[in-house]
């Protein structure tokens, strides 16, 4: 995971002023400025399906791990709490939308509270919400 946030801000470095945004329609949309990385999940059955269908059987496993570990709050918290670290380091800042709303900011700019440093939950219900899909 490291290696990929550090491939990703060395693209991110690329972009001086502007964005890019790479979106497929109703099903999710990956936004990517200088300071900021923005995720919006459309359909997560349908992002699923197109996740194991275009990933090797090593990256599948690695995935299918992944989704596992993220079916808990809890956990999926204590994930986001050491990635938001790296984020806050790099001066970087990650949002996650759900259907278009705000529901989790991880990084710099997120203020969170004495024990979700570095971590703004915006929307627990859709947060819920979200997770509970990724489970089905």
């Amino acid at each position: 995971m490291l290696k990929e946030l550090n491939y990703l801000f060395l693209f991110q470095r690329l972009i001086k002023n502007g964005s890019l945004e790479i979106a497929l329609t109703n099903i999710f949309s990956l936004g990517i400025s200088r300071d900021y990385i923005t995720i919006n999940i459309e359909n997560i059955k349908t992002l699923k399906e197109i996740m194991e269908a275009v990933s090797s059987k090593s990256a599948n496993k690695k995935l299918k791990s992944f989704l596992e570990k993220i079916e808990d709050l809890k956990i999926f918290l204590s994930e986001a709490s050491k990635i938001a670290e790296i984020l806050v380091n790099n001066r970087k800042t990650f949002i996650l939308k759900y259907k278009g709303k705000e529901v989790l900011i991880v990084g710099y700019d997120a203020r969170g509270g004495i024990f979700l440093k570095n971590i703004k939950i915006t929307d627990k219900l859709a947060l819920i919400k979200m997770l509970n899909e990724f489970k089905n």
